[in-house]
This record gives C-alpha cells, structure tokens and sequence, in this order.
C-alpha cells in the first residue's frame, strides 16, 4: 500500500522524507518545484476513460447519462493542481484555486461549482474549513499517515470491499462490449465519478495496485463513501446476475439466422467499446 502511494514521487525521483513542511515561502516555493517536477515529461491524455466512452457513444450514436464532473480527470489544469496538493496538501493550492481549475475544464458545471461555492460559504459561517476535511488537507504525507494509523480490521475490509468492487467492475465493462446497457446503468450512480473514474478501473500491473491504494484511503477516510461504494457493490451485482437487455434494431432480428453462415461486421459499439476497455497503459490514477 505504501509503495502505490509513493511511486509517483519515486518515479521522479523524489524522496517524500525530503519534502519540506510549514508556511515559510522557503518551503512553499520548494514543494511547488517538487510539484513541477511531478509533472515534467508527463502525458496528459486528451481523454480520460469515461470520455472516451462518451465519444465513442456518440459516434455510435447510443446515448449515455449526463456527466456530473469534469470531461477529463487528466487534463493539464487539473494534474497541475493535483500535483500541487499531493506534495503539500490542498492549502497549498487554495479552495478559489481549485474552482478556477475545474471551471476551466468544465465550462458547464457553473450548477455544481454554485452549489459547492455555497456550501463552503455555509460551513465557513458556522467555524468549519471543509478544506481542512479533506483528504488531501496533508497531502501525501497525511494519506499515508491515515493508512498507517488504522487498525488492522478496517484496514483489510476496505482493501477487500475495494477489491472486491474493482473486480465486480471489470466484469461488467467486459459484459458491456455486447451489452451497452451495463455501461448506461454503471454511468446512471454517483459512484461511477465518485470511484469507478477515479481508483475503480483496475488495469494489471502497477496502475492497478494504485488504483486499489486510491479507492482503499477514500474507503477509510472521507465519511460516507464506504457506505455508497457498498451500495453500488449490490447494485453491480445485481447487474452482473441479471444483466439488463439492450433493445436490438428490428433488421438485426431478421439476420440472426443467417448469422452463423455470413457473419456479420462489428457494430460501432463493439469496436469503440473494446478500444476504449482498460490495459497495461491506462494512466495511473495516482499520477
């Protein structure tokens, strides 16, 4: 757990015992060239997984929910930001810091920004930094703090539920390439942004022990979200034992029994549906 968590300094050759803690310009401006350095010759993809689903759908012409977050989780004016937080926590980057990023990747989330502008406004009037409740309030250092000082018991649950889930969901993405409904019903619950985006896709390899390191300190850390991702658990077995039936166009009824002499092509969705399914060079969430 400890080694996912510390790669993405490791990789860059960044030693976490060396980042510098306090408020002194001296130690900000050291942890912002670490951040820079986080982020030298790094890709940002043009596209995270959920849009290039959302692309391809569109190209396919079949219809998925309506996004509740940014378009892409790996967009520069993000990963910048991200980078900033994981080395020295969010007070180095600042709430109106945060709001200017994801407007600026999202354009036409002004609703939720309003909503979370107001509750931050609410809470600020009644004494409380919602800001020093996250997670990342410490940054690295304070997940792997929390990680640490957890007893054993909770810890080993929220590693298996994680699992568990991860591997739920990776069935049901590979059901999906002939069943596209699975993917429209994943997308219709707040946990395909809370989790499925963000830790819940488990490529093989060092990505996906990230993956599982990221959902594990949600799990344990933010107030709630174990209880929704057990919620989405049922949900996502229900789906994989009684998967839903996509409506098939009348003419391709009328070809199935021909099916077996004369193949047919893919359809659009399969094609993109495969293309887009997670492997070895998925981004690591972590990063």
């Amino acid at each position: 757990m400890f080694a996912a968590l510390k790669r993405p300094l490791e990789r860059a050759g960044i030693d976490i015992g060396q980042v510098p803690g306090g408020d002194s310009d001296e130690a900000f401006e050291a942890r912002e060239q670490i951040a820079a350095q986080l982020l030298k010759n790094r890709h940002s993809p043009r596209q995270d997984f959920d849009g290039t689903l959302r692309a391809g759908a569109a190209e396919a012409g079949f219809e998925l929910p309506p996004s509740r977050s940014v378009p892409n989780l790996f967009h520069r004016a993000l990963t910048e930001p991200g980078a900033r937080m994981l080395v020295g926590g969010v007070g180095d980057v600042g709430f109106e810091g945060l709001m200017e990023s994801w407007a600026a990747t999202w354009p036409e989330g002004q609703e939720t920004f309003e909503r979370v502008l107001a509750a931050h406004r609410e809470a600020a009037l009644a004494g409380v930094d919602l800001m020093a409740q996250s997670p990342m309030a410490t940054g690295l250092i304070g997940l792997m703090r929390a990680v640490e000082q957890a007893d054993a018991a909770p810890l080993c649950a929220a590693v298996r539920a994680c699992t568990k889930a991860s591997g739920t969901l990776g069935m049901l993405l590979s059901k999906a390439v002939g069943n596209p409904e699975i993917i429209r019903q994943l997308m219709n619950h707040v946990m395909w942004d809370q989790w499925a985006r963000v830790g819940g896709i488990v490529p093989d390899g060092t990505a996906g022990e990230a993956a599982i390191a990221l959902s594990t300190v949600q799990y344990l850390l933010i107030p709630g979200w174990s209880d929704d991702l057990h919620r989405y658990q049922g949900f996502m077995d229900h789906l994989l034992h009684d998967p839903p039936r996509t409506p098939r166009a009348s003419h391709e009824g009328s070809q199935e029994a021909a099916s077996d002499e004369h193949p047919q092509a893919a359809s659009p969705w399969e094609t993109w549906a495969v293309d887009s399914a997670p492997n070895d060079n998925t981004p690591d969430p972590a990063e």
